[in-house]
């Protein structure tokens, strides 16, 4: 194998594959990256059997050929080359050379016939999708997601679809996520997103997916086929082996109630969570919010650092009522409704979850689960 490509587009590519691969494995080579140059492409495979990459970047091809390497290793060189273009020189010895200006590197590799076969890089059917809009999608309930292992149904986001009704409108798509103590529920017309099963994206697939969409504002194709969730955006396919398992009857949290209605402006609230969140404890972060004749009260105590308080001015309608939150949990949902003026809270009582919402999104829902204090 004998090749030039572009710096940059390499860089970027290895990055995107460097984060799949496992340097902790049973499978040693599982850490490598498969390069095959052929047809004036460099192909770039990456797997770690439960995400797989597949991608490609134009090259000046001398001789075709494949190799193996060691997939992190390999993208810190390229990040660091000097050069505006690289070649690659794959010796019979299963060694790679790396030029670069003036830099040289001799790496040491394994034979591409020894890589296992990259599975859920093919799409069965090109599903057309706004790419941004999938990217929201993901970064809206992906902090939400359980990191707790033994619950590995609740270990991703839940997407499920809903067909067109006999008016012929279009579906829905909703992505939801939980970790038991809040939830964060996206909707969104489906316009080609239609998923006939219900299926749960895992956490760490959720992250390497944002990568590959975050820059794309064109279009991306997808599709769900023999476990996998497939995305192909530009010139990079990924494919997550989703969970096996079933997703809990999230419906049961949300409250169809309301006794309380608190409109807030969104800025104002999060930085008096901020600040008054400074003297909570790392193992007690509950702030407590005691709505009072169209005042909220946001105040917080610990025995290690003292107190504090602020009061803002809100609508409201419905009962007074006082009731303790996490600050974190308060925090990441007004930060993912980055776009919202105002937030709307609803509550039903000192010990019903609140239901949170945008004004400028009223297709996203963040519910939150009380806690309690002294």
């Amino acid at each position: 194998m004998n090749l030039s490509v572009p710096k940059e587009a390499l860089s970027q590519l290895l990055y995107l594959a460097s984060t799949i691969v496992e340097r902790r494995t049973t499978m040693p080579i599982l850490a490598n990256v498969k390069l095959t140059a052929d047809n004036g492409k460099l192909a770039i495979a990456a797997t770690d059997l439960e995400i797989s990459l597949a991608g490609e970047v134009a090259a000046t091809i001398k001789t075709p050929g494949s190799i193996t390497i060691g997939g992190k290793v390999l993208y810190e060189i390229a990040r660091e080359l000097p050069g505006e273009t690289v070649s690659l020189h794959a010796q019979k010895a299963q060694r790679l050379e790396i030029e670069s200006g003036q830099s040289r590197f001799k790496i040491n590799g394994i034979s591409a016939d020894e890589y296992p076969a990259v599975q859920g890089v093919t799409l069965r059917k090109k599903t057309a999708v706004d790419a941004q809009k999938l990217y929201e999608m993901f970064k809206k309930t992906a902090f939400c997601v359980s990191t707790d292992e033994t619950r590995y149904n609740i270990n991703g986001v839940y997407v499920e679809g809903s067909n067109p009704n006999a008016k012929g409108e279009k579906g829905q798509i909703r992505f939801v996520a939980t970790d038991g103590h809040r939830l964060a529920m996206i909707d969104r017309p489906a316009e080609g997103l239609e998923i006939q099963d219900q299926v749960i994206i895992p956490r760490k697939g959720l992250q390497e997916l944002m990568k590959v969409l975050e820059n794309n504002d064109g279009v991306a194709y997808v599709d769900s086929y023999e476990g996998f969730f497939i995305v192909e955006s530009g010139s990079v396919t990924m494919g997550v082996r989703l969970v096996d398992g079933q997703f809990p009857d999230y419906r049961q949290v949300i409250p169809l109630e309301t006794t309380t209605t608190i409109e807030v402006p969104r800025e104002e609230l999060l930085a008096a969570v901020r600040r008054v969140s400074l003297v909570t404890t790392d193992k007690s972060r509950t702030i407590k919010f005691k709505l009072v004749a169209g005042n909220l009260v946001v105040s917080s105590q610990s025995p290690e650092h003292g107190e504090a308080s602020e009061s803002l001015v809100v609508n409201q309608t419905g009962n007074e009522v006082t009731i303790g939150f996490s600050a974190k949990y308060v925090q990441d949902l007004l930060v993912a409704m980055e776009e919202s003026e105002t937030v709307t809270l609803r509550l039903s009582g000192d010990l019903g979850a609140g239901v949170f919402t945008g004004s400028a999104d009223d297709l996203y829902t963040c519910i939150v689960m009380p806690m309690r204090f002294e």
